[in-house]
């Protein structure tokens, strides 16, 4: 059985993944593209994969805007938490954790 650890471990580098996926054209910022991109610029994340963090994404944007947001920024955007701060008016600290939460609910998405 997997630790908390590594299932957060798993996760993130899921995020990671669905990250460069989004930065290569495969959706538009949470919410699925009809075209899927993968292998456009180097991506080599499946789709599938990408396509369920992105669905776990796009709900987590729907019921916690903020936390959304800090995905975005931190995954996608590939901002540190002082960017992020700057853009979203809170701590260092504040973003740390709502990315911990954000990361926490994706990943009781995606294994439930």
């Amino acid at each position: 059985m997997k630790t908390e650890t590594a299932m957060l471990d798993e996760t993130r580098r899921r995020l990671q993944d669905w990250g460069v996926w989004v930065r290569s054209g495969g959706v538009n910022s949470g919410y699925a593209a009809v075209q899927l991109a993968a292998g456009v610029g180097g991506c080599t994340v499946p789709d599938d994969e990408a396509l369920a963090v992105d669905q776990a994404v796009a709900s987590l944007k729907k019921r916690e805007p903020d936390l959304g947001k800090v995905v975005l920024a931190y995954y996608v955007r590939r901002w540190d938490y002082s960017m992020i701060g700057l853009e979203v008016k809170m701590s260092r600290e504040k973003v740390r954790v709502l990315l911990r939460s954000a990361e926490a609910w994706v990943d009781g998405r995606l294994f439930q």
